[in-house]
C-alpha cells in the first residue's frame, strides 16, 4: 500500500458538509465530483473515476473524517479499482494534510464484474451506469446504513493514517 500526501488548507468544511453532511455518504458521477471539488485532485487521477462515493464520519472533539473513494474501471486488467482519499477537519480547519491510498490490499478493493459488464464496456462506455457492487444502490444515506465492506475497510484505513499524522 502505498500513501500520497495533498496540502488541503484551502478546504472549507461548510462546503464539505454541503457536498456530503457529517455521519452521511453521497454517491457521485465523475462530473459531479470534479464540479463540487473541482481543485482536490490532479485531473489527470479524477479523469479516471466513473463514480465517487464520498463519506463523512465525526468524532467527539470536534474532528469530521472524510473519504473521497474513487471508483475507475481498469479494463486492461478487466478490474474496477477504488482509489481513496481522506482528509481530516479539526473544528473548522483542515488537518493540513490529506491522504490518497494507492494499490490498496484491503478485500474489495479491486472487483472483476461479471463478462456481461466488458461486453457493455467495450460496446459503449456504458460503465458510467452498470451498478456496481461496491458502490451502494442508494445515492445517499446515513454512514450506519453504508454495508458495503471495501468502502467500509477503506474508510478505516483513511481514518487511522489521519490519527497517525494527527498525533505525530
Amino acid at each position: 500500500m502505498k500513501y500520497d500526501w495533498f496540502n488541503v488548507d484551502d478546504e472549507n468544511l461548510d462546503h464539505w458538509k454541503l457536498i456530503c453532511p457529517p455521519d452521511e455518504y453521497r454517491v457521485y458521477s465523475r462530473g459531479e465530483f470534479q464540479a463540487n471539488l473541482p481543485n482536490l485532485l490532479p485531473d489527470g487521477l479524477s479523469n479516471k473515476y466513473d463514480s465517487v462515493l464520498i463519506s463523512g464520519s465525526s468524532i467527539s472533539g470536534g474532528t469530521i473524517y472524510y473519504m473521497v473513494n474513487g471508483n475507475r474501471v481498469d479494463a486492461k486488467v478487466h478490474a474496477v479499482d477504488q482509489m481513496p482519499f481522506g482528509l481530516a477537519f479539526i473544528g473548522n480547519n483542515t488537518a493540513g494534510s490529506a491522504c490518497l491510498m494507492q494499490h490498496g490490499t484491503y478485500s474489495g478493493r479491486t472487483k472483476n464484474p461479471p463478462p456481461d459488464f466488458w461486453n457493455y464496456v467495450s460496446a459503449s462506455r456504458i460503465e458510467c451506469y452498470y451498478p456496481l457492487s461496491e458502490i451502494p444502490v442508494e445515492p445517499a444515506g446515513k454512514l450506519s446504513d453504508l454495508h458495503v465492506d471495501s468502502q467500509n475497510i477503506a474508510f478505516g484505513k483513511l481514518r487511522e493514517n489521519l490519527v497517525d499524522y494527527l498525533n505525530h
